[in-house]
């Protein structure tokens, strides 16, 4: 999977940018110094976008539009060359079609080959002038442009969600809702589409599901589909994203699954605002081999953001592929399982007296991990935004979800004058049994009425947990074996620790960062890409051996202030020489949120992994501070044993076509 890149366009400049190399392991290209002659833009990928999959041998025409932002026309006797990378066929040279002013755009297409082995695949091109001087795009007017895929076994569709979305049982915090929907309904609705229009203005062939939550901050929709069995080597595939135009979007998606009415779990997490670019997920499926496994497609909106009633999500052609050519056998007779707890729905809106503002989690953030039975406090900090004071004699309480043994009301602490803050703690316990759990509350006033958060004043704060039976260890300490890593960026290698405003990247490793949202964690990594355009950093750690049940856990996000901060996370990986593959990512902007990750490591249990830290400059690197809190390996149980004897050298440098780079497709 790969994301896709935003090409700001620079205003005329001539200067160079020290030490700027497009992706390692790349052959040194001879195009001059930018100019103000001869100077390309890329403006998009007409076909392929990047991260396409394909069959091997597969023939297929990849076009690229660019702009002309030199001074000068290019005529005919200019050329689209190859540059470096992957070739994919035979052609190397392609002139271009008509003359193209300053100012001006031209498709440029060349056909290729899909390589016959399964890998992902990039090759580098450039244009030439009519004196034989490469030039290109990028604020030296000499870096190339690529087409990237992914070279793939055949695939068939195993189940189609878009074919098959009125088959699930589709609900929000407003009850049941009917497939299809209809367009505009505050419950939330969902709407089938057969060519949709993605968040960067291309059109997908492939149908898919037009979902918009609930209008209420915080709302929510929900499609619980029939049981289906997973086979080994079943992957989800969809393209995430923002309905064109829904310029006001911020959302998350998620998909959730149960087996036989248990727990429901999360595989995938993904925040996303609108910005013109999508995601494309691939998740294999493999660890629910075997399983009758429900699956259920989440969005909600990102509560505090954007604006709930602009939230318009594009599931884009989800569906279960599987490996091999012959037919899917038919999935079982719907069975579909019983909906995930409700979200509580508020009432009537608060009028101006009785106003809540959610203000942080001061103790148990989003996700945090208890064994069973671990006795607790929630603590919420609240503002009152309205006109009446809160006096002792009100209270929050519970509503619904899991009340994990807290009282049902406790009240006000002391009194609340509007404006003021409070700290609001009620005492739990961790339920006895492995899950997630999610319990909701809001504020009653001393006449009873029911009050809470976000734009209705009246949706209510959570408590949300996961709950493990028995203890978990640390496993790997990424934070304490940093400098048993070898570091290193486009730059070359780097030292740990690093030098705070080092421009070929850096590693530091603060005791207690300051999170996005002004709370301060535990010890951490502020890691820094290289200060380029598509900069990264990545650490290569020592070989560790997985066991089944190992978890990667981190809260990751931008350091406090950093507000121009936008990267990617990335836990990759290698088994002995093999290549570098990803096995998770987060994409990250500053928006005052942080991420919880945790990750089953259980697909390596059994290797001696080479797990890497990456962080990616999303364009310009310039203000990209990103923090990894409390990065580890937790392990199941007791007592752990040691890890292996380091081996990670500075050898261990990324193969050429694992180089981590953003795609192009703005």
């Amino acid at each position: 999977m790969t994301l896709k890149r935003f090409l700001v366009p620079i205003v005329l400049l001539v200067v160079v940018l020290a030490q700027f190399v497009p992706a390692a392991g790349m052959a040194p290209k001879t195009a001059a110094a930018a100019s103000a002659c001869d100077w390309a833009q890329f403006v998009a990928d007409v076909t392929i976008p990047d991260g396409a999959s394909m069959a091997p041998g597969t023939v297929f025409v990849k076009t690229w539009r660019l702009k002309n932002i030199g001074t000068c026309a290019w005529s005919t006797a200019y050329a689209l060359v190859y540059s470096s990378g992957e070739k994919m066929g035979t052609t190397t040279v392609v002139n271009l079609p008509s003359n193209v002013a300053p100012g001006a755009t031209v498709d440029l297409t060349v056909t290729l080959t899909a390589p016959s082995a399964a890998g992902h695949y990039r090759g580098y091109w450039q244009l030439r002038n009519a004196s034989g001087v490469l030039f290109g795009i990028g604020a030296t007017a000499a870096s190339p442009f690529w087409v990237d895929i992914n070279v793939t076994q055949t695939y068939a569709t195993a189940y189609d969600f878009a074919a098959n979305y009125c088959s699930a049982a589709w609900s929000s915090g407003a009850g049941a809702l009917p497939c299809p929907g209809t367009e505009g309904s505050a419950n939330g609705f969902v709407i089938r589409q057969d060519a949709p229009k993605l968040e960067n203005g291309a059109t997908d062939t492939a149908p898919g599901l037009l979902v918009v939550p609930q209008n209420a901050a915080g709302g929510y929709i929900r499609g619980v589909f029939p049981a289906f069995t997973v086979q080994a080597g079943d992957r989800f595939q969809s393209i995430v994203n923002c309905s064109y135009g829904a310029t006001t979007c911020y959302v998350r998606f998620r998909l959730d699954y149960q087996i036989a009415g248990g727990t429901v779990r999360t595989l995938l997490n993904f925040r996303e605002r609108y910005e013109g670019q999508y995601y494309r997920v691939n998740l294999d499926l493999s660890a629910l081999a075997g399983q009758g496994v429900t699956f259920i497609l989440y969005t909600e909106d990102v509560s505090g953001y954007g604006v709930p009633s602009g939230d318009r999500a594009l599931w884009g052609a989800p569906k279960i592929v599987r490996t091999g050519g012959g037919p899917v056998p038919p999935s079982p007779t719907p069975t579909v399982g019983p909906s995930p707890t409700p979200t509580a729905t508020g009432p009537t809106p608060a009028t101006t007296c009785n106003r809540a503002q959610f203000l942080a989690d001061v103790t148990i953030p989003d996700g945090t991990i208890l064994a069973a039975n671990t006795p607790f406090t929630k603590t919420w900090r609240l503002k009152n935004v309205g006109t009446c004071t809160w006096t002792t004699s009100y209270s929050i309480y519970f509503v619904s979800g899991d009340q994990m043994g807290a009282p049902a009301s406790v009240a006000m602490p002391s009194n609340v004058a509007p404006g003021q803050t409070v700290d609001i703690g009620v005492p739990m316990t961790a339920p006895p049994t492995a899950g997630r759990y999610k319990g909701y509350w809001k504020l009653r006033n001393a006449s009873g009425a029911s009050f809470g958060v976000w734009s209705n004043y009246s949706n209510p704060v959570w408590v949300d947990i996961n709950v493990t039976t028995t203890a978990s260890g640390a496993a790997y300490d990424f934070v304490a074996n940093a400098c048993s890593a070898a570091w290193a960026s486009a730059a070359g290698a780097l030292p740990c620790p690093g030098t705070d405003g080092d421009a070929r990247g850096f590693v530091l490793k603060p005791t207690a960062p300051k999170l996005e949202d002004g709370t301060t964690g535990q010890p951490g990594l502020l890691t820094a890409p290289q200060n380029v355009t598509d900069g990264y950093i990545q650490g290569i750690y020592p070989a560790f051996t997985v066991q089944s049940g190992d978890k990667f856990q981190a809260i990751v996000n931008c350091e406090y202030g950093a507000t121009s901060c936008y990267v990617t996370f990335r836990l990759d990986y290698q088994v002995g020489s093999g290549p570098i593959q990803t096995f998770w990512f987060f994409r990250e902007r500053y928006d005052n949120l942080y991420y919880r990750a945790s990750v089953d490591l259980t697909p390596l249990a059994g290797q001696n992994v080479k797990f890497i830290l990456t962080v990616l400059a999303y364009g310009s690197a310039a203000g990209d501070r990103a923090v990894w809190v409390a990065p580890q390996i937790v392990r199941v149980g007791g007592s752990v044993p040691p890890t292996n004897t380091p081996t990670a050298t500075a050898t261990n440098t990324p193969l050429p076509s694992e180089t981590p780079t953003p795609t192009s497709t703005p």
